[in-house]
């Protein structure tokens, strides 16, 4: 498949877009406007949050968003198309998940009942992002959407959200498990005794402070996940196959400032180690400086030729309206430079990689509506054949 060559082809060409970026970039923004020009090209299209806070349903002008894919409501002119937002309820569906894997009913129910599963199933390692990407690839084959925009959350957790299959696997495959899931299970049946003296200690502690019913607990629920390990391993394999094929993509947002900007440059590293698609730079909050070039540095340092001061005078009719109006433009214009000089690296790193790149203007308020998006939206696909 040939690389996108903007935002527009790249929502009408692929089947997941996946928005990666640091806190506070605006990142869920972006991602409700690809979804909603999505829709607007016609195709079916739901916006997954992964990231816990209700930016998304705020971003949409949505009281509450749940586990399941939710109708968001268009103008009236637009019922045709169809566009979807769910946020993601990470318990909810790695419950799902044992439920895929459990050989039967009764097998299910004695896991999800364990108390040992339910105070630890959202702590196992990597399980919360493991959950996440097991929802994207469930709504993404559902058939149900042409397109699943992801909204991920903040940068701390991006490489957690992508390693998530391997770490998955990797701690079933762990030699702790492997040391803990015999003993516990041989246990269960004939008694304490036959763990290891340290271990017998602790479990005769735990036992007297919690119950009779810790060990057999243990014991079952270890079983229960080493039973279900190899159905682990092979959709955790299919998940990073899916994430890393060539229908998924991803898109880097991040901010102007000179910090954002670094840390995106990091991503950008970290994202290819990963083998990720990256097909996009967006650059959002932006100062924005009138046609092609970045704003004469005479001016962004407060220096206005007298000539051009005099002519503003004598068109404004008032010599101190013109000094204030000078005074303003220079400082936009030192705004303006400084974004620009701070996000060049991001330009041509995205440029020799074949990344469209783009920048979205500072907004005069904070997107809460479709209106909003919609102005992102025409932002990003600025220049495209597309009704935003």
């Amino acid at each position: 498949m040939m690389p996108p060559r903007n935002p527009a082809d790249l929502i009408r060409e692929r089947s997941i877009v996946v928005c990666v970026g640091t806190g506070g970039v605006g990142k869920t923004t972006v991602a409700a406007a690809l979804a909603l020009a999505a829709a607007r090209m016609g195709r079916k299209t739901l916006v997954l949050t992964i990231d816990p806070a209700k930016r998304l349903a705020d971003a949409m002008g949505i009281r509450e968003l749940g586990n399941e894919p939710q109708r968001v409501q268009l103008r009236e002119d637009e019922s045709e198309f169809e566009l979807y937002a769910m946020m993601l309820d990470t318990k909810r569906t790695f419950d799902a998940v044992i439920a895929r894997f459990a050989p039967d009913d009764a097998s299910h129910r004695r896991i999800l009942d364990n108390p040992i599963y339910q105070h630890v199933s959202g702590a196992l390692a990597g399980s919360g992002e493991y959950a996440a990407m097991e929802k994207v690839l469930e709504m993404s084959e559902s058939g149900r959407f042409d397109l699943v925009v992801v909204d991920t959350p903040p940068a701390q957790h991006l490489l957690d959200f992508l390693d998530a299959p391997k770490r998955l696997v990797e701690f079933l495959d762990s030699r702790l498990v492997r040391l803990l899931v015999h003993p516990a299970v041989t246990a269960g049946r004939f008694g304490v005794r036959l763990f290891q003296r340290p271990v017998q200690g602790v479990l005769q502690l735990v036992e007297r402070l919690t119950g009779v019913g810790f060990l057999e607990d243990l014991a079952a629920f270890l079983k229960a996940i080493d039973d279900m390990s190899d159905g682990f391993k092979q959709r955790a394999n299919r998940i990073q196959k899916t994430l890393l094929g060539s229908d998924a993509a991803f898109v880097l947002v991040a901010g102007p400032g000179r910090e954002s900007s670094y840390n995106a440059e990091l991503f950008l590293e970290h994202l290819d180690e990963a083998h990720a698609s990256v097909q996009g730079v967006v650059i959002n909050r932006m100062h924005l400086w009138p046609g092609s070039q970045p704003p004469p540095r005479d001016l962004a340092a407060g220096r206005v030729a007298r000539r051009d001061l005099e002519q503003l005078a004598t068109a404004l009719g008032d010599p101190a309206a013109a000094e204030a109006a000078a005074a303003a433009t220079s400082e936009y214009a030192h705004e303006a430079l400084r974004d620009y000089e701070n996000t060049r690296v991001l330009c041509g790193r995205a440029e020799r990689s074949g990344c469209f790149f783009r920048m979205v203007p500072e907004q005069s308020r904070d997107i809460s509506d479709l209106e909003g998006l919609s102005q992102i939206a025409s932002e990003l696909l600025i220049g495209s054949e597309v009704a935003t």
